[in-house]
């Protein structure tokens, strides 16, 4: 299937070689936000704001949410501050 990825900042590296931003992936069925953040190589213990159609996970379910065909998938950095 299909989906989008969109990043921001220091994660736009991670996006496939020549791609576009949002870049289009193809992923097999049953996927969740953090198989695409395995599989582009980003960090995986980082805590990422993932925001799926432009809805926000809850961190407790980047691993567990289900993608589906055409979904849009945008993984920001954690924000760091004080």
């Amino acid at each position: 299937m299909k989906i989008q990825v969109k990043t921001t900042g220091i994660l736009d590296d991670y996006l496939p070689p020549g791609s576009d931003n949002p870049a289009e992936l193809n992923v097999k069925g049953n996927v969740t936000p953090m198989d695409v953040v395995r599989r582009l190589g980003m960090p995986a213990d980082d805590k990422y704001l993932i925001a799926v159609n432009g809805d926000v996970l809850p961190r407790s379910e980047h691993a567990e949410f289900r993608l589906s065909e055409n979904d849009i998938v945008a993984i920001m950095p954690p924000l760091k501050g004080g």
